[in-house]
């Protein structure tokens, strides 16, 4: 999209605009739409459109000095399915500064680095496959949010090492309150040769529950050019006290040029009686260029008799159906255009 264009269009609605101008900014989405085939193994099985967090943004920096950087961002979700609810649903969204030497600080709402740390073993982000659909369940807790009213400092990168602290003074209210429930996250991320991964720790402060915590520990490896390998374990203790570990291994090969096949399996180890429940997914995906992908993908979700998770819910899907002690499934045509 042409700045210039923009720029004309805002000054001719009156807007006041010197900041952006004299920033470096971008505007930037995505559309990650899908068809997918729903069935929980028991009365529910729907052709269902999705926008599997599609979104909208524009952000930016300035600079001041050699280690005094301004940055910002403004990001919104966007359904491009029209389904009911919020059309705009804020993301990561945020201000701050950063410098080489000293690292970046910011404030707003954005991912904590709990969340972030399974992002080099996620190959079925916001897909159905995701693995958030075992690691984050309403009976295990939810740690694998995007906190409001935060304040995030990152080191520079000591060969190859950084360091994330996130602190929110409350994590699901607009503004601050005196029942506040506050959450701190951390990671230490790596990146060496062909490793990637990350070491983190969340703890949810909460004023009508228990307080709740969780580790997790995620790793990648590209062993040639064309395969890389993942692993991740993860401890959570929901606010009933249930405690569960959830681990797995991905894969994911280019076979050929702009092709690539994808599979996982992970498992969910519950204290709960029944709980336990295991994913799996393998797809292909055929890369038009950078910014244009079209996918297929076939996700499964076992469950034990009081498990009812679903290969599908988490990154924009549907929250129907009733897998309890089913196993669920879901075949997916998607495509995802970056822009």
């Amino acid at each position: 999209m042409n700045r210039k264009k923009i720029l004309i269009g805002m000054m001719a609605a009156g807007l006041t605009i010197p900041t952006l101008v004299a920033a470096d900014w971008t505007i930037y989405g995505r559309a990650n739409v899908s068809a997918d085939f729903l069935d929980d193994g028991n009365d529910f099985s729907e052709l269902d459109l999705v926008s599997r967090s599609s979104r909208l943004g524009f952000k930016g920096e300035r600079e001041w000095s050699d280690q005094l950087v301004g940055i910002f961002q403004v990001e919104q979700q966007i359904d491009f399915d029209s389904s009911e609810g919020e059309t705009f649903t804020t993301r990561d969204t945020f201000v701050g500064f950063k410098g080489s030497d000293w690292g970046m600080l910011r404030v707003g709402r954005f991912d904590t680095p709990f969340k972030r740390a399974r992002g080099a073993v996620n190959y079925f982000g916001d897909q159905v496959g995701d693995i958030r659909n075992i690691l984050r369940t309403d009976q295990h807790g939810k740690f694998d949010q995007r906190f409001r009213n935060s304040i995030h400092y990152r080191t520079p990168s000591f060969a190859g090492v950084t360091w994330d602290v996130q602190y929110s003074t409350d994590r699901g209210q607009q503004d601050t309150r005196a029942d506040a429930d506050d959450g701190f996250s951390t990671a230490l991320n790596f990146k060496q040769g062909g490793f990637t991964g990350a070491v983190a720790y969340e703890q949810q402060n909460n004023e009508a529950t228990e307080d709740v915590d969780a580790v997790r520990l995620a790793l990648a490896y590209k062993l040639t050019p064309t395969l890389e390998i993942g692993a991740l374990y993860q401890n959570t203790e929901a606010p009933e006290g249930d405690e569960a570990d959830a681990y797995g291994v991905a894969a994911q090969y280019q076979f050929a040029p702009n092709w690539y096949v994808r599979g996982q399996g992970f498992v969910l180890d519950s204290d709960a009686d029944d709980s336990d429940a295991t994913l799996f997914a393998v797809g292909i995906e055929r890369r038009i260029d950078k910014d244009l992908r079209i996918r297929v993908n076939l996700g499964s979700m076992d469950n034990d008799d009081n498990s009812a998770l679903t290969p599908w819910t988490q990154g924009g899907g549907p929250g129907e159906g009733d897998a309890t002690g089913e196993t669920a499934t879901a075949l997916q045509l998607g495509i995802r255009y970056d822009f």
